[in-house]
């Protein structure tokens, strides 16, 4: 088990976390997981996040020399493979007296670090960051990453504490991307999801996509398409040059909300895991969507491209959980209240806090049938099973965040 402090270029920072399995990098800037790496089959060290070409070095994008390529959005030039998105998740734009940047504050502000170190009793590796809001959010986000030994899985907290008189109304989302060279084509994508709508017209995805708009569905294998028929989005094509999103209730019976990603020729299954419709507390953020970003060639602009019209180079997949009215945004999602009959805000009440509790593993499995999809998910004392038909495969875990509330006790007290 190792914490430490890295300088990643001048300016940057972040904080690495490791175990006996698993290594994740942290930049303080957006909170971005740069990596989060394990061992394949072959014994080689495989990074399940993308490090983007366009990924800038500087300290920001505004006194970077080649601002324009990324029309000047910060996000883009520090883009990572996973940040929490609050109180915004979507576009820049204003609310409520208070300009938004993409996917929020959080994405976009320094987390300043306040501890890290290791636990004594359970022997875990840990970071505590914050963030305060601006304007009309004045919210105190503290936010824990923490690794168990022998756990494949990185654990992430994030209390946001409302100190003023009024409600704070949010968007929330993990925004979760996979990239190569674990993502790669024959791919398989499974959600806990079972009802999916794709984006409706006057979205980003108006002249990058290829799935039919405003249309609903329930089966990955069958999206509907623009140009009438189906395809298969279970699998992972590849670059095939269009660019989609979809968004997916999870059932209000789940306890637990899910999503995966297995590459069957590497036999590593990346896997997001966090409380379900039915087992969120009074004081929890709740997650209602599953989201698919399909990146594969259909932004043919700047910085997917390196040029206006030319041809894009960015290859990844975006497995997000979120609540939010698809990604478009939170004017949207208050104006519109719900998306396929679940909400699209949550809301904080005055002098309270909640918090959103999430995982991510990354791992290999043993049983090569598992590498055509998972059917089933199952919490155990010890972890999550995974299962098709009599195969299964196992990731040791706590499934129900009883480490990671026992160290919020410890280190925001």
């Amino acid at each position: 088990m190792d914490v430490k402090r890295l300088q990643l270029w001048k300016d940057r920072h972040a904080t690495m976390l490791s175990n006996d399995l698993i290594k994740t990098i942290i930049e303080d800037g957006g909170g971005m997981v740069r990596e989060l790496s394990n061992t394949n089959k072959y014994g080689g060290r495989v990074n399940a996040h993308p490090l983007f070409y366009f990924l800038g070095k500087g300290s920001s994008v505004a006194e970077d020399a080649n601002h324009d390529l990324y029309n000047n959005a910060n996000l883009l030039y520090t883009l990572g493979g996973n940040f929490f998105c609050f109180p915004n998740f979507g576009p820049p734009h204003s609310y409520n007296n208070t300009n938004l940047p993409p996917h929020g504050f959080t994405a976009n502000g320094l987390w300043n670090v306040v501890k890290y170190g290791t636990d004594g009793e359970t022997g875990a590796t840990w970071l505590l960051s914050t963030l305060i809001g601006v304007g009309d959010y004045p919210y105190i986000a503290n936010k824990i990453e923490m690794l168990l030994p022998n756990h494949p899985v990185l654990y992430s907290s994030v209390t946001i504490e409302n100190p003023s008189d009024n409600p704070i109304i949010a968007n929330a989302a993990w925004h979760n991307t996979t990239g190569s060279p674990f993502l790669e084509s024959g791919c398989i994508i499974n959600l806990a999801a079972k009802e999916f709508v794709t984006v409706e017209k006057g979205s980003e995805f108006d002249s990058t996509g290829r799935l039919a708009m405003g249309a609903t569905f329930d089966d990955l294998t069958k999206a509907p398409l623009r140009s009438g028929g189906t395809c298969d989005i279970e699998q992972v094509p590849g670059m095939i040059g269009f660019t989609d999103l979809i968004s997916g209730k999870i059932p209000s019976e789940n306890k637990l909300g899910w999503a995966s990603v297995i590459n069957p020729a590497q036999q590593m299954v990346y896997f997001t895991f966090f409380p379900g419709p039915s087992a969120v507390e009074e004081d929890e953020i709740p997650l209602t969507f599953n989201n698919l970003w399909m990146q594969y060639g259909g932004r043919k602009f700047t910085p997917w491209a390196l040029y206006e019209g030319g041809t894009d180079h960015t290859f990844c997949l975006g497995v997000e959980n979120s609540i939010g009215y698809y990604a478009s945004g939170l004017a949207e999602s208050v104006k519109q209240g719900n998306l396929l009959g679940s909400p699209t805000t949550v809301t904080i009440k005055p002098h309270s806090r909640r918090v959103q509790r999430y995982a991510t593993a990354f791992t290999d499995y043993e049983q090569v049938k598992m590498g055509s999809g998972i059917q089933s998910v199952e919490q155990v004392v010890e972890g999550i099973v995974l299962k098709r038909g009599k195969y299964w495969a196992f990731i040791e875990s706590d499934s129900t965040f009883h480490f990671l509330k026992e160290l919020e006790k410890k280190v925001l007290n």
